[in-house]
């Protein structure tokens, strides 16, 4: 064996040693299992420098990661429960990658752990082949899923923008609450691959329905929305083909991501709610699309569909509601559901126009645009349609009180068609 194998090999072997005594393997030195020398580490590391906890059974992953990042980044790899406990209670962490297996203990034990004792640290479960049944358990307890080998200036990129979210934010509390939640609303991994193959201008309305009706329950839920009020202008659409060439790709892709984002299986007593939510959206979305330039109006409709997507989250208030009893359960140091869905997205690893837009679509002033930029669009959507009150002084501020009138007419004519449809049908 090579000398380098040799050393790796020693790595390993220091990894997955319980928290005794035995070292931990600390990429770029090596340091012992006590606080003492852990703290260490934490007095040399320049300011701002992410760190990562790595924790598995393969320390060759982990060690690849940090030899990609470099300098930039400090790695700790461990490869059991114990281990990781005492680097976690001797240093801050911003990120940890967990494998589903560990020398001793389980990596789903230890997202546990993360996400009760350490909710500001991201946790991602790293994955070989995606089909590992230990995986399934740790669903609750994970924020991202990453596959081996990991993209890691893709991943670098990601972590970076989580960060300067957090900050951006500037809500001492919204990383823990976000962060304790049993079960996040999943990344809406459909829509996200039907963008990518729609981007492509030689996409057909088939190979677009062949998609979509690789999960039949969310076609069907497409179609109900293809067909309500909204949409199908009093003619009913059979298929999702016949959506296609009838709404378009952008429209139908919106439509999708509708479904998988507000569609998910809810408790009978929010229902009613989240269907509210999922129209409130749908309708800004398509105010948005005629009202924004035509070079970004996909892009901006897809901001207002996501805009109000903190909702769904529990534990979080609107910033204009301050009556006693709209704070029932959530009091005054709650994140608000914008803030909250801004970091939703973030973790869902949205770009970060998107979350920008969730983040400030309530109070588009804080996005320091010029004129009606991307949140401006919808803040004004979300105003005219759904329940956000409209910032007057941000309407004067930017010289766009000549063009209320129009964004009320456009909203009191999509109204009437609605009302039209439903008479028709």
């Amino acid at each position: 064996m090579s000398q380098a194998g040799q050393s790796a090999g020693r790595r390993r072997a220091e990894a997955s040693r319980v928290g005794t005594g035995g070292p931990l393997c600390y990429i770029g030195r090596a340091i012992r299992s006590d606080d003492a020398r852990v703290s260490e580490s934490a007095e040399t590391l320049p300011a701002g420098t992410p760190r990562l906890l790595f924790a598995g059974v393969d320390a060759d992953i982990g060690e690849t990661l940090s030899a990609t990042l470099g300098s930039g980044v400090e790695v700790v790899v461990v490869g059991s429960l114990e281990a990781a406990t005492v680097a976690l209670g001797a240093v801050p962490f911003d990120a940890a990658l967990v494998q589903p297996r560990l020398a001793t203990g389980s990596g789903n034990a230890l997202l546990g752990l993360l996400k009760r004792d350490h909710p500001r640290i991201v946790r991602y479960l790293v994955l070989e082949d995606g089909r590992d049944g230990l995986a399934l358990a740790a669903l609750d307890n994970l924020h991202r899923v990453l596959q081996a080998p990991i993209d890691a200036p893709a991943f670098l990129v990601g972590l970076h923008a989580l960060r300067a979210l957090r900050q951006r934010l500037e809500h001492p509390r919204l990383a823990e609450a976000i962060g304790g939640i049993g079960r996040l609303p999943p990344p809406p991994a459909l829509s996200l691959e039907l963008m990518r193959r729609t981007d492509a201008a030689d996409a057909t309305a088939g190979e677009v329905a062949a998609l979509v009706e690789r999960d039949p329950v969310l076609a069907a839920k497409v179609l109900r929305l293809c067909n309500s009020a909204m949409y199908s202008a009093g003619q009913r659409i059979e298929d999702i083909q016949g959506a296609v060439l009838r709404l378009g790709h952008l429209t139908l892709r919106r439509l999708v991501m509708a479904g998988e984002v507000f569609g998910g299986n809810r408790p009978s007593d929010d229902v009613a709610a989240h269907e509210t939510l999922r129209d409130q959206s749908l309708r800004a979305s398509r105010f948005v699309a005629r009202l924004a330039p035509e070079p970004w109006a996909d892009l901006a409709a897809t901001a207002a569909l996501l805009a109000g997507v903190g909702r769904l989250l529990p534990g979080v208030r609107r910033p204009w509601q301050a009556s006693p009893d709209a704070a029932v359960a959530v009091g005054a140091e709650a994140p608000t559901y914008a803030e909250a869905g801004a970091y939703l997205l973030g973790l869902w690893g949205l770009p970060e126009r998107l979350v920008d837009a969730a983040a400030h679509h309530v109070a588009p002033e804080a996005a320091g645009e010029t004129g009606l930029g991307l949140v401006g669009l919808c803040h004004v959507a979300w105003a005219m349609v759904a329940d956000v009150p409209l910032d007057v002084a941000w309407v004067a501020a930017h010289g766009l009180e000549a063009q209320r009138p129009v964004w009320e007419r456009m909203a009191a004519e999509r109204v009437a068609d609605e009302v039209h449809d439903v008479g028709e049908a």
